[in-house]
């Protein structure tokens, strides 16, 4: 990696001879300050070296430049251009790393299927788990589009989460966004999971929605509303997969998001989204978002809830299944975070029980600096069948490298 004090030197190097008077040296002393052009050839050799290029670098005044005649190689060949143009080319590089240690009373992770859980480990046992490594890599392509794309590595494989042009220069409050995205559905499916308050997905989100996040390739269209509020309404088409289906629907969404100044301390977001899945059925959504934070604080109490409703279609329900969850987080400082959630959910079909789950978590968090995140979360389940569960995970967090901003 280059050293940022190398680049700064470089973008601060004169190449022009000073022009202010220094005091004069005796006669036949030797010089101790070497000149500005040499600072500059030699900060261009070492970068030239460190980017793998010709350790020749280009004169910093051509016209007293040796003559290259009956030589076949130009300079530009031999250093390929300017190594700080081909710095300035590359795109925002970021990596996240999600990493737990859980554990599991009553075998939850059978019982109650959900991503932070192992299936696999028997109960009453520590298991180490490695969720997700997501990089990062964002960039402005031209004056009229930005691309963005998030590779997901975990222990099943590689798969690409995110991966999509957005135009920049749309007129009226317009802007369309094509390739293979979060849908526009609800709030927290379209932010990537280092970005949630809690560990785990939300029981209602994973099995109404999503066993992951729904996602897929298609278009999105957005329009912010010429209103005096924010407001933004999305229509998208995408091809997406449903909870519990190994196959994708065409699916058409819209999504209406707002929010409201009640105070210079308090911000209420209301969200309504909708989904029309081909040959499946409907979703529909309601979500709610109050945030509080003093302009003279750091800390902030932010409360958080979503409805999920399902209709499918040549299913045995007339009315549907229904669920979601409620949430407050207090982040007492930038460095330390508590919080509550309730859940429920219709229960995991796989475990062959009926009826409606219930859920509860505790929450404790400190972030030694705004790239490192250590969590404990402490949940408690009452099953459809009456049983209790009991389940506890430890989750580290690391952020390194750019990486851009995520919905509010």
């Amino acid at each position: 990696m280059i050293p940022s004090l190398l680049l700064a030197g470089l973008l601060s190097a004169d190449p022009s001879p000073a022009t202010t008077p220094s005091q004069p040296k005796p006669q036949g002393a030797p010089s101790t300050a070497p000149a500005p052009d040499d600072d500059r050839a030699r900060l261009e050799r070492e970068i030239a070296n460190e980017l793998g290029g010709s350790a020749t670098p280009q004169p910093a005044h051509p016209e007293l430049a040796p003559s290259t005649a009956g030589s076949t190689a130009s300079p530009t060949s031999q250093t390929g251009g300017n190594p700080l143009a081909r710095l300035l080319m590359l795109p925002d590089i970021s990596a996240i790393g999600d990493f737990a240690l859980a554990f599991d009373s009553a075998d939850t992770a059978r019982l109650s299927p959900r991503g932070a859980s192992d299936p696999s480990s028997p109960a009453h046992r520590l298991t180490p788990i490695f969720q997700e490594l997501e990089l990062g890599l964002q960039s402005v392509v031209d004056p009229y589009a930005q691309a963005d794309v998030f590779l997901s590595f975990d222990t099943s494989g590689a798969s690409v989460e995110e991966a999509y042009v957005t135009t920049l220069s749309l007129p009226a409050g317009l802007q369309v966004r094509a390739g293979t995205f979060h849908s526009p559905f609800g709030r927290l499916n379209q932010q990537h999971p280092h970005v949630w308050d809690f560990i785990d997905t939300p029981l209602a989100q994973a099995r109404l929605l999503a066993s992951d996040q729904l996602a897929g390739p298609g278009v999105d269209a957005s329009w912010l509303l010429p209103v005096s509020w924010f407001a933004e309404l999305h229509v998208a088409g995408q091809s997406t997969r449903p909870a519990f289906e190994e196959t994708a629907h065409r699916t058409a969404l819209a999504r209406l998001s707002q929010f409201f100044d009640l105070s210079d301390a308090t911000t209420l977001g209301v969200g309504l989204s909708a989904a029309a899945l081909e040959e499946w059925g409907d979703l529909g959504g309601l979500d709610l978002f109050l945030k509080i934070r003093p302009p003279a604080s750091r800390g902030y109490v932010a409360l958080q809830g979503e409805l999920f409703g399902e209709r499918r279609l040549g299913q045995a329900w007339d009315q549907g299944r229904a669920g979601g969850y409620a949430q407050a987080v207090w982040r007492t400082s930038p460095f330390w975070e508590t919080g509550v959630r309730y859940e429920r959910a219709p229960a995991e079909p796989s475990t062959g029980m009926t009826g409606t789950e219930q859920r509860a978590s505790l929450l404790a968090g400190w972030l030694p600096s705004e790239f490192q995140r250590l969590r404990l979360q402490l949940s408690y389940d009452r099953l459809p069948d009456g049983r209790d569960a009991f389940e506890s995970i430890l989750h580290a967090e690391f952020i390194i490298g750019a990486h851009g901003a995520h919905p509010f």
